[in-house]
């Protein structure tokens, strides 16, 4: 288990350089970003989710050995001096592993079962998103005159189950995408609005939408205050769950 923390690369945070260079950090991240931008990486692939003092998201930057120096060559020497020390000794504390207690070996090893099994069902998640979109498309052809009743469309979707759980359109709209079990579209209704052109827009079976939320809901595992996760979702989202 050793052999595997010595071979994970050492990478450091915006926040810490930050905190050695006395800079703010949200300068630091401003400079990561043009930096990475100049250099055509995806920003997006360094960014990490942490929690501040007021449990509220935010976003850091971490960055390996090359990146960081690379930030470096910017700033001044004696700042320079101080994030390179602090490197080393991160790289001397993954080369030199103290042996791990049985508790932290436990632990290792249920992370690295938990990382195994997450993928697999990110990948079952993919496999069962693509059959649910081609059913899904073949189901919503029919065109309606009129929405029909006990029917509502994404957009009273939103507002219904924000009312009954809190939950973001861009969750709902995550959790009617992804999810296999969301509901099939009723049909597709015209849209009869001069503007609109002839348009459509897809409706759906309450009774299957609720039952979705319901399903949805008893799966989520809480995280911190009302933030949740859950297997069909990336990252964490608000939440008002009824016990």
């Amino acid at each position: 288990m050793n052999a595997i923390l010595a071979s994970q690369p050492v990478t450091m945070s915006s926040r810490e350089i930050a905190e050695l260079t006395v800079k703010q950090h949200q300068h630091v991240k401003r400079d990561i970003e043009k930096m990475l931008s100049e250099l055509g990486e995806d920003v997006s692939m360094f960014g990490r989710i942490y929690l501040d003092s007021m449990n509220r998201e935010q976003t850091e930057y971490r960055l390996d050995r090359e990146l960081t120096e690379t930030l470096l060559l910017g700033y001044s020497a004696p700042l320079r001096r101080k994030v390179i020390k602090r490197l080393r000794e991160l790289e001397a504390s993954v080369a030199s592993p103290r042996p791990l207690t049985t508790t932290e070996t436990l632990i290792q090893m249920l992370t690295l079962q938990a990382e195994v099994e997450r993928r697999q069902a990110e990948q079952a998640k993919a496999i069962t998103a693509i059959d649910a979109r081609v059913e899904r498309v073949e189901t919503a052809q029919t065109v309606l005159s009129a929405r029909p009743a006990n029917s509502e469309s994404v957009v009273h979707i939103r507002r219904r189950i924000w009312q009954l759980y809190g939950l973001s359109d861009a969750t709902v709209d995550a959790v009617m995408r992804q999810s296999p079990y969301a509901p099939k579209p009723a049909g597709m209704v015209r849209n009869e609005h001069a503007e609109a052109d002839g348009a459509t827009y897809a409706v759906y079976w309450k009774k299957d939408v609720t039952a979705t939320f319901e399903r949805f809901a008893a799966e989520c595992r809480h995280s911190a205050g009302k933030l949740y996760t859950h297997p069909y979702i990336e990252g964490r989202f608000k939440l008002i769950k009824h016990e």
